[in-house]
């Protein structure tokens, strides 16, 4: 008998003996009828007494059970290794096991009746909450959440939600199962990370291919620094790129050339030369071969807006240049991109180089073609100047031996003479000349000058051969000048040849000047004549063996050598030489110290 029907037969009995108070009145008592029902309803109650008894005993164990079965899964739900927690339906922590609380860092007393949103990342927040609101429409959900415990790192998990509903289907509260998967999240970010790299890394790869074979195949500089800036922006996503190449002596750096993404406003600064003064320290070390990124601070609207990384141009030979990459503030390159660039600048340093041999070794086979030019004409003037005398030699002499009077012998004595002496002369400046050149010229022997009394000696021959040709030969001599110490053969050797010059280019009925002037420490011989060289022509004259075209009036011809020994002279004789031509003149001047280093 359950506890309703025993209570239902209390009732009864307590009915039942009500019935019989109401019927059993003094005048109607009826004592058998009272003592038979008295009777058995008492053995109706002890039957129910004995009944109930039995339930309350089973009742008893029941609960002993119950209470015995709710432990064991309490201590299986603190102790379980998942973390598990029970919220209402809002998400405010109702309860919580001991790995939950090992999860989230904190004691269960501040764990418990707080909202689960508050250990979410701030970032998945506004998601976490969204998720949430859903939650009802789903008997189970599954999701991975970051959690930022208290006092430690940010913690991924894998949350099982499900929703637990009372008898009319509501949901009353969330039962969480909560899983660390830092670990794991942690691994496959690394797999991503490394994907990404070496996705980069392959792009890179392809990037410096590109580049490399670009500038590999351009012999010109520009092209290889134009190449170079547009390639970085593309592949690295610049703002834009300049390089520039140093002048190490000047201590400048002169940019190039620029190139900037589309629509990004940057002005141009090609062409602009940077001292390096003006940023020391970041020029330091460039020239030292050091790559480095700074923020630049300037009040610039533009440039201080941006991140930038200095990238030497270098070899093995020296920082010859650098690189500039320009990017957004708040983004810096990283290694594999710093790598990149660096690659570039190892790559566009070998392709300059071989850029400047290859425009060294053009220059240089213009010049040895020039040289071959000029060795080949050499040889045929020289071939024609030694020749020459030695044909007038060979015909004087054989006049000579049919020469009948003493008249004619003397004539061809003299040819023969003559032409000695020009094919000696003619000799002796070639080997002067090559012992200047290789400093082997010891023979010269300084003494004291009087030039008031030596030049007018040396002028009267060259005025008697200046009249021949109708040339005016003027001399320009100051009252007094001071004594010169020089080698007297070298100065008479230089200013003859000056002077042989002059003539030899000046026409008819025009003038040849011989100035000299003087300080205390200086003096000066300056030749002028009215004959104009071509300024494209000037930069030449001194070389050897060259002959200004078409500009020999007298068709004297020559060997060429005549202004190179000059030029070596002076040199040997510690002067200086200096020529213009202009307003139909050609001057040189020539200075020499009163008293040179050498004579002692």
């Amino acid at each position: 008998m359950d506890l309703p029907e025993f209570i239902k037969k209390i009732e009864l009995f307590r009915q039942s003996h009500h019935n019989f108070v109401e019927s059993n009145t003094p005048e109607h008592l009826n004592p058998l009828l009272t003592y038979e029902q008295l009777a058995t309803t008492l053995e109706e109650l002890q039957v129910a007494q004995e009944e109930l008894w039995q339930q309350n005993e089973e009742l008893q164990i029941t609960q002993a059970l119950i209470n015995q079965e709710r432990q064991r899964y309490q201590e299986l739900f603190e102790f379980a290794p998942d973390s598990y927690i029970v919220t209402d339906t809002n998400g405010l922590i109702q309860e919580a096991n001991q790995a939950a609380i090992a999860l989230f860092q904190v004691s269960k007393v501040f764990l418990l009746y707080k909202p689960l949103a508050v250990f979410v990342a701030e970032a998945e927040r506004a998601a976490f909450r969204r998720k949430l609101l859903l939650l009802q429409q789903s008997p189970q959900q599954e999701w991975e959440i970051q959690l930022q415990p208290q006092h430690g790192l940010t913690i991924d998990v894998a949350a099982i939600v499900a929703i637990v509903r009372d008898s009319q289907d509501q949901p009353t509260a969330l039962r969480w199962l909560l899983r660390d998967i830092t670990a794991r999240k942690q691994a496959e970010r690394e797999i991503l990370r490394l994907n990404a790299e070496l996705m980069q890394r392959s792009l890179f790869e392809t990037a410096l291919k590109r580049i490399r074979n670009k500038v590999r195949e351009s012999l010109d500089e520009s092209q290889i620094l134009q190449t170079v800036v547009h390639e970085l922006v593309l592949a690295l996503g610049l703002r834009s790129c300049d390089t520039a190449m140093y002048d190490l002596e000047a201590a400048t750096s002169i940019i190039r050339y620029q190139h900037t993404a589309p629509g990004i406003p940057v002005s141009s600064v090609t062409g602009q030369v940077v001292p390096m003064s003006d940023f020391s320290k970041g020029y330091s070390q460039l020239r030292q071969a050091q790559t480095f990124q700074f923020c630049e601070l300037t009040p610039d609207p533009i440039r201080s807006q941006v991140a930038i990384l200095a990238c030497p141009i270098a070899d093995h030979a020296g920082v010859i240049g650098d690189l500039w990459c320009f990017m957004p503030r708040e983004r810096s390159l990283g290694e594999a991109e710093i790598q990149l660039v660096q690659q570039v600048a190892n790559q566009c340093a070998i392709a300059i180089r071989q850029a400047r041999l290859y425009q060294t070794a053009q220059v240089q086979v213009e010049e040895l073609a020039q040289l071959n030019h000029l060795k080949d004409d050499f040889l045929s003037t020289v071939s024609h100047e030694l020749r020459t005398p030695l044909s007038n030699i060979r015909m004087a002499s054989q006049m000579l031996m049919i020469a009948r009077t003493a008249e004619q012998r003397a004539k061809y004595l003299k040819i023969l003479q003559t032409e000695c002496d020009r094919e000696i002369n003619l000799i002796n400046d070639l080997l002067d000349l090559q012992r200047l050149e290789n400093s082997l010229y010891s023979n010269f022997v300084p003494e004291t000058l009087d030039l008031l009394a030596w030049l007018p000696n040396l002028i009267a021959p060259l005025q008697l051969k200046a009249q021949a040709h109708r040339q005016n030969l003027q001399f320009d001599l100051p009252a007094s000048l001071p004594i010169l110490i020089i080698d007297h053969s070298s100065l008479e050797r230089l200013l003859t040849e000056l002077l042989h010059n002059a003539h030899k280019y000046t026409p008819a009925d025009r003038d040849i000047v011989l100035q000299v002037r003087a300080t205390e420490a200086r003096i000066a011989f300056v030749v002028r004549n009215q004959a104009e060289i071509p300024a494209q022509q000037l930069p030449r004259i001194f070389e050897k063996f060259y002959r200004i075209p078409h500009a020999d009036p007298w068709k004297q011809g020559g060997t060429g050598l005549g202004l190179s020994l000059v030029k070596r002279l002076i040199e040997q004789l510690q002067g200086t030489l200096e020529v213009e031509s202009g307003d139909g003149w050609t001057t040189f001047m020539v200075q020499f110290p009163t008293y040179p280093s050498y004579q002692q």
